[in-house]
This record gives structure tokens, C-alpha cells and sequence, in this order.
């Protein structure tokens, strides 16, 4: 039988493990507008719809009066139980509003992290973007919202 500090290193290893990004996609991309990202972000939602696109998790970000803003969000399928506000999806509000923060205060930006099969959707659907980033991504959510930061700073 384990004794009590063997079971809470298991504890914290699991919830390590729980916190990892499990070889998603992560895609980024750039607008000049706000209107063009959420239009692609339709796209990617039709294609999803068509049943071309797995799971995934995005949103458009931008700044509102020189502020982070969260402009739309989808998550496919829409299994969130627990709020986002309390850290628990692939792309916490903390990490999207840290995304925010790098873009210019004209410019607005798409972010997708999904199955790796997401990538031909995205190059289908994005198509109004001034500049885009792809990386598989296997690390901490922490990792991921530095990974975003520096895909929006270029």
C-alpha cells in the first residue's frame, strides 16, 4: 500500500501530465483587421461543421481602448464543464489576453490549437491574414501562452 508522500507525488505528477499540450497543432495568425479574423475563424467553423475539422479550441483577440479583449471564442466540441475562468481548456483566458497584449492596436489576431490535423483546414480557411505561424506544440499551457506571445510579436 503507498504511503501518504508516494501518493501526492503521483497526485502531482498527474496533474503535470493533465497540464501538458499532448502534440497539438497551435496555429497564429495575424489581420489588420478585426472583421478579416473573425471571418476566417467562420471558416474554420465551416469546415468543423462539414466535419473537416476535429477538436479544436480559438479565438480572435485584440485591444480595445489599449486593452487585452477576447473578441470571439469557439471550442469544438463544447464539452468545457468547468469555466475557463478557473485555468481548466487548451487556451485559458489569461493566455489569449497575454497574446493581446503583443498586437498592434489596428491589428487583430486568429489562434487555433487543435488536433495536428487541423493544419490543411487552416490553409484552406485563413486567407485574410498578414502573417500566420503552424508549430506542433508538446508542452505546459505556460509554454503554449509564450509560444503565442512570440508568434504575435513575430
Amino acid at each position: 500500500m503507498p504511503d501518504e508522500n508516494q501518493k501526492d507525488q503521483k497526485d502531482q505528477k498527474d496533474n503535470k501530465d493533465k497540464d501538458k499540450g499532448d502534440g497539438l497543432s497551435v496555429y497564429v495568425a495575424v489581420y489588420d483587421s478585426k472583421d478579416a479574423a473573425l471571418a476566417d475563424l467562420d471558416a474554420i467553423e465551416h469546415l468543423h461543421e462539414d466535419y473537416l475539422v476535429g477538436t479544436y479550441d480559438a479565438a480572435v483577440v485584440d485591444q480595445e481602448n489599449g486593452k487585452p479583449h477576447v473578441v470571439k471564442r469557439m471550442d469544438r466540441p463544447s464539452i468545457r464543464v468547468i469555466p475557463e475562468v478557473l485555468g481548466f481548456g487548451k487556451l485559458s483566458r489569461k493566455e489569449l489576453h497575454e497574446a493581446a497584449e503583443e498586437l498592434a492596436a489596428n491589428e487583430a489576431g486568429l489562434i487555433v490549437v487543435g488536433e495536428v490535423t487541423l493544419e490543411k483546414a487552416f490553409d484552406v480557411a485563413v486567407t485574410r491574414a498578414s502573417k500566420t505561424l503552424k508549430s506542433v506544440f508538446d508542452g505546459t499551457t505556460d509554454e503554449l501562452a509564450q509560444e503565442m506571445k512570440q508568434a504575435v510579436h513575430g
